[in-house]
């Protein structure tokens, strides 16, 4: 029954605060901060506790509504609880004076409760159910400003992502009729006798289910919504999408290629080697976009759209060790994005530049925020000590077991992509901290309710740099129960 609460106080939560009077501000922000908090104590004690399933709703002797919190879910409960809080503690500062906060601070905690709902997905039914109402939940959120570049890109993200999980949904049904069930299973569920004579159907089913699932990790050619949204939305919205709903479509692919099909079904087929393709290409594309961007947030946007291809491209090895380096750079990218969509957010909040080239001189005016940023770029880059190094170490490390031309060409993708990542991050840094005799950007420094939860992500990034063993050790025991 613990499972519920977190999945469940969070929306209840919502609904209080939607009833609160609009003008009580620090009451509506306290009740946030405060469902979520214990909401996250809640997650943390799942996480911590023994396995176990929970079956809601049998509505046939096949299909359920059921949680579940095995290894893979309580390392997404973990990191999302952390970074929700700590995105909401910004939120506080970051929509102090907007109007519309009860609606941001409602929709906001309604999400968290989804997104745990999601993680403790026991089967694809439930998955899909939550995958679908983390679409609507969050729609509010890219739209929230309501001006029309705002609805555009709220439409944009619908459409995209419901034909993405519309895709993934035909991937369910045939899982129901070839599979033993539909529970997540370490190694698949595919039934021998149904899949023979069928398997060329099964292979293309499961590409699109990995298709379907990438439309929300920002996979070419489903990237588009992404650079799209991130601009318009609300700067702890935009950290939120960046840093941890993208991970929910790499979630999706988890659960189908190691949960439902089996690694071995897919192995050495067309499918792995489009997948593949696909990954290499949106990160190499992703980085050069981000490259020739000039606005701050859409460039930190093309930057997602590369960095969470790295983690499709560790799953699309089919490896332990790129497996690996998956679920490492799972934790690692949601700790540094999130740390720099909020400094993005506060040099905005506080000077109104929106530009790059605009921002000459801001370490000098706000630097704090720019210490922050300037941690987690060099763990973008991958450059140790820093958690970035670790997992895009196992991922490189992941491309070399293959046994096709993918092992170098991998790698060397990688690196062009952290040259450039290198080239679009270092320069805002660079400018920021050393203007020369050029004018500086007039502003102020954030408060401390916006700068303390960057550093504070921007910390744990450069400590799981230092003492990954815990987390390599965790990621290794999900790796050996799939593989």
């Amino acid at each position: 029954m613990l499972m519920l609460f977190p999945v469940f106080l969070p929306i209840l939560g919502a609904i209080l605060i939607a009833c609160l009077p609009k003008d009580r501000r620090g009451l509506i922000h306290a009740c946030m901060l405060g469902v979520l908090s214990v909401s996250a104590c809640l997650a943390l004690a799942v996480a911590l506790g023994d396995e176990q399933t929970l079956v809601v709703w049998k509505l046939t002797d096949r299909i359920s509504i059921a949680l579940q919190s095995d290894a893979l879910s309580r390392i997404y409960l973990v990191f999302i609880s952390l970074v929700w809080l700590a995105v909401g503690v910004y939120s506080m500062g970051y929509n102090a004076h907007d109007p519309a906060l009860a609606r941001f601070d409602v929709f906001y905690t309604a999400t968290y409760g989804i997104l745990m709902g999601l993680s403790l997905s026991e089967n694809a039914v439930t998955l899909y159910m939550f995958y679908e109402m983390m679409t609507l939940i969050t729609l509010p959120l890219v739209m929230h400003t309501m001006e029309r570049d705002a609805v555009s890109a709220g439409i944009k993200y619908l459409i995209y992502s419901v034909f993405g999980a519309s895709t993934a949904l035909l991937g369910i049904f045939f899982m129901a009729h070839y599979g033993t069930t539909l529970s997540f299973t370490a190694g698949g569920v595919l039934d021998a006798e149904k899949v023979a004579g069928h398997e060329s159907l099964l292979v293309a089913i499961s590409f699109l289910m990995m298709l379907g699932f990438g439309v929300k990790a920002g996979m070419f050619p489903m990237h588009a919504w992404l650079p799209t949204a991130h601009p318009v939305a609300p700067a702890p919205a935009s950290a939120v999408l960046s840093g941890v709903i993208t991970k929910m479509g790499v979630l999706g692919v988890i659960r189908v290629v190691f949960y439902l099909v089996g690694v071995d079904f897919l192995r050495g087929t067309w499918a792995q080697t489009a997948f593949m393709v696909l990954t290499l290409i949106t990160v190499f594309m992703g980085s050069l976009m981000a490259l020739r961007e000039k606005q701050l947030k859409k460039r930190l946007a093309y930057s997602s759209v590369s960095q969470v291809s790295y983690v499709l491209f560790g799953l699309s090895t089919m490896s332990p060790i790129g497996f690996v380096g998956a679920i490492l750079h799972i934790v690692c990218h949601s700790l540094i994005k999130n740390t720099l969509f909020m400094a993005a957010g506060a040099i905005i909040h506080e000077t109104g530049k929106t530009q790059v080239d605009d921002l000459t001189g801001i370490g000098k005016v706000m630097p704090r925020t720019m210490i922050a940023f300037t941690i987690v770029s060099l763990g973008l880059i991958g450059i140790p000590p820093t958690g970035g190094f670790i997992s895009k170490w196992y991922l490189a490390q992941g491309a070399l077991t293959l046994d096709s031309a993918a092992a170098w060409i991998g790698p060397a993708i990688l690196l062009c992509s952290a040259l450039m990542t290198a080239a679009y991050l270092l320069v805002i840094v660079i400018h920021g901290f050393f203007p020369g005799d050029r004018d500086i950007v007039k502003g102020k420094a954030a408060g401390a309710v916006m700068w303390v939860p960057m550093l504070v992500l921007a910390v744990l990034s450069v400590v799981i740099g230092l003492f990954p063993g815990w987390l390599i050790g965790y990621a290794e025991s999900i790796s050996q129960m799939i593989f």
